[in-house]
């Protein structure tokens, strides 16, 4: 066989338009289909850097919302903590104010004063501990019955801290006598009568 010779002037003629026209049309749509390939991962990519900035600034707004959420837990905490610690220490006056015995009290002065001298005021103020200190008046019939009564309180082991705060003399205006307020600490506050 004699190999063919490419004669275009010999029929039947090939018509190979339509074959350069469909590839043609092929190229140009691949070339539009990358274009638009190129530009879906342009933005692909621009969206992901506006994401990634998005997550970047989401995580450093949560990471503030915990410090955030932990220094108000911690500021919670402590109020609470002191809250709690006032709300302790004022039912633990209530208590000793509750356990505190009057007739204990009465009695131990009506053992501890002296004849000549009379209560003419008792204020008692119990501290958050439970310590109570007494502010009192007294009237007493001579100059040295605040002395007397100071060596007496002194001398009995339930009662300390005697606090002198006031002295006044017999006058026309108070004859009944000297006066004087003492304050003084009573360590059987919160116990029953001895």
């Amino acid at each position: 066989m004699t190999p063919r010779a490419f004669d275009f002037s010999r029929r039947p003629f090939r018509d190979e338009r339509p074959l350069i026209l469909g590839a043609a049309i092929s190229f140009v749509l691949a070339a539009v289909l990358a274009f638009a390939n190129v530009r879906q991962y342009a933005d692909f990519h621009r969206k992901i850097e506006g994401t990634a900035r998005q997550v970047e600034s989401l995580q450093s707004r949560r990471d503030r919302a915990v410090r955030d959420a932990a220094a108000s837990r911690a500021a919670l905490d402590q109020y609470r903590t002191s809250n709690l610690a006032q709300q302790s220490g004022a039912l633990l006056r209530l208590i000793a104010e509750r356990r505190f015995s009057w007739t204990a009290l009465l009695a131990r002065l009506e053992r501890t004063l002296p004849a000549d001298v009379r209560v003419s005021r008792l204020s008692p103020k119990f501290s958050e501990k439970g310590e109570m200190s007494i502010d009192c008046a007294f009237i007493g019939k001579g100059g040295d019955a605040v002395v007397r009564t100071i060596t007496a309180f002194a001398r009995d082991p339930l009662f300390e801290a005697i606090d002198l705060r006031g002295e006044t003399a017999p006058d026309a205006a108070r004859p009944e006598g000297y006066t004087f307020d003492l304050v003084l600490r009573y360590r059987k506050s919160a116990r029953g009568p001895s």
